[in-house]
């Protein structure tokens, strides 16, 4: 308790100075060795068209698909003051196209568009800067239109479109005391593009020598009343753990990844902050699948890796464990690091990494499903969630809507408009029988999908990270409905990264 206080103290002292918020747009990618900082000033904010009454009404009808109607007519999908970024803007559209005319970016109160396409046009990849993997559409994302490309504004922004759109989300961050500049046609995204096309490999910039540890380990089977652990790594010094790769020497079922655990100790911890099964870890609650996201992954085929950095102060131990009575069989595993922790940054605080694991199977109260439940300062990086159906004609699990509860606000903010959507997907067969994995987002695996009545219900695990971080000071709260209005019982797991100060 006194560690978490302590933090707090100092997270709430460096927000009383004027100081520099994290990168912010394209060159938040820079250097993602910085993940770690957790800074005062930037704050994430999510708009979408979600039913304000409560109700299912998220789009269909576009009753919630636009701010309003500016006097020439266009739709205004979204307006706020800077210095902001849009790191990632969504739409689904009937038969997985786009019938709603031009969309325009106003930028700080300019009468001119400074970006103006047909919304198949925009999506279409054939426009830089935006182009494939940084823009998808619906069978790329399967259903979903989604662009990642980070579009920055120093005083302002407006996005309209020429008509109603229906669904919608935007994921955005604002900075207080900073600069920033507004997007241009100029700007150069062929870095970004390039870290997008190489997933798999280490997204940071490493300047450092990186030390190895590589082994094979055998992993012992739980016996009642005991689950042995076997060591991956330990160091009783400062530094960062740069990477995780484990490769099964056997072929692993989904319940053998779902009880065997990855598991983190800083600092002569007695309890690890990371405790979670290697399965979802890596990207899939349904077994292996090929997952290429930027920080984690997976194949069939080859090696499960994660690139998040893990600093420590004094030490850190890594194990896995085997919570099932089967034997773990063998892990060829490596481990880099460097011997360094990162440099102080003015106004910035350094957080070590977690990782929160938690099921409910099921769930049949009428109330949300948590995710995550964290008092302190941090910010969350990403998610992981797996649902499975109950019973195949329990379906339409889905239409939950993701809430985010930020400090305490009674109102969350961040309010989704179903599964697919936020995981940047569309139209619920559409999406469980086309799986897909993607720097940023992804449904790598769906199974045990069935037709109930013309419409698809089935199994899926789907996954998402938060470019800039979700930043919190006191407290965050992820959850979500199961069905609409939680009526639909389901078996839920999830995990979320994320960062927090000790």
């Amino acid at each position: 308790m006194y560690c978490k206080i302590g933090g707090l103290i100092i997270y709430l002292i460096t927000l009383a100075l004027n100081v520099h918020a994290q990168p912010a747009g394209p060159e938040f990618y820079d250097d993602l060795s910085l993940l770690p900082y957790i800074y005062p000033n930037v704050e994430s904010f999510y708009l979408s068209s979600y039913d304000r009454t409560g109700g299912n009404d998220d789009g269909f009808r576009g009753t919630y698909s636009q701010l309003y109607v500016d006097d020439k007519g266009e739709h205004v999908i979204f307006e706020q003051e800077g210095p902001g970024c849009i790191y990632n803007l969504w739409f689904t559209g009937s038969g997985r196209s786009l019938h709603w005319g031009k969309i325009r970016f106003y930028f700080d109160r300019e009468k001119t568009p400074r970006i103006e396409y047909q919304a198949v046009e925009f999506f279409s990849g054939v426009h830089q800067p935006f182009v494939y993997p940084l823009v998808t559409h619906s069978f790329i994302s399967s259903g979903g239109f989604s662009c990642s490309v980070p579009i920055s504004f120093a005083k302002h922004l407006k996005i309209t479109t020429e008509k109603t759109v229906g669904f919608y989300n935007v994921y955005y961050q604002l900075y207080k005391d900073v600069t920033l500049e507004s997007w241009t046609a100029e700007q150069n995204y062929s870095k970004l593009i390039n870290l997008f096309e190489r997933c798999g490999s280490d997204p940071k910039p490493i300047t450092e020598k990186i030390e190895l540890v590589r082994k094979t380990v055998e992993l012992v089977a739980a016996t009642r009343g005991k689950t042995p652990e076997t060591e991956l790594f330990s160091l009783n010094k400062e530094g960062t753990i740069q990477h995780i790769k484990i490769n099964p020497l056997y072929k692993p079922d989904s319940y053998s990844l779902n009880h065997i655990f990855l598991r983190i100790f800083y600092d002569s911890q007695a309890q690890p902050v990371v405790d979670v099964p290697i399965g979802p870890f890596f990207g899939s609650g349904l077994g292996e699948a090929d997952v290429r996201g930027l920080f984690v992954g997976m194949s069939s085929s080859g090696t499960y890796y994660c690139y998040f950095p893990m600093p420590f102060k004094k030490g850190i131990r890594i194990s896995l464990q085997n919570r099932s009575y089967e034997s773990g069989s063998e892990f060829f595993c490596e481990v880099g690091y460097t011997t360094k922790f990162p440099k102080k940054r003015k106004g910035s605080s350094i957080g070590y990494f977690g990782a929160r694991y938690n099921t409910a199977w099921p769930i049949v109260e009428l109330k949300d499903y948590v995710l995550f439940d964290y008092k302190g300062a941090g910010a969350v990086v990403g998610q992981v969630m797996t649902v499975e159906p109950v019973k195949p004609d329990r379906k339409r699990w889905w239409e939950g809507d993701m809430r985010i509860y930020i400090d305490g606000e009674k109102k969350p903010r961040f309010h989704g408009t179903g599964h697919e959507d936020e995981y940047q997907g569309g139209w619920s067969t559409f999406w469980l029988t086309n799986p897909y994995s993607l720097p940023l987002f992804g449904e790598p695996k769906t199974e045990d999908l069935i037709d109930v009545f013309g419409q698809v219900n089935g199994s899926t695990t789907a996954y998402r990270f938060w470019p800039g971080k979700v930043h919190f000071r006191k407290s965050i709260r992820i959850s979500t409905e199961h069905g609409n209005q939680n009526d639909t019982p389901a078996n839920y797991a999830s995990l979320v990264y994320y960062y927090y100060l000790p």
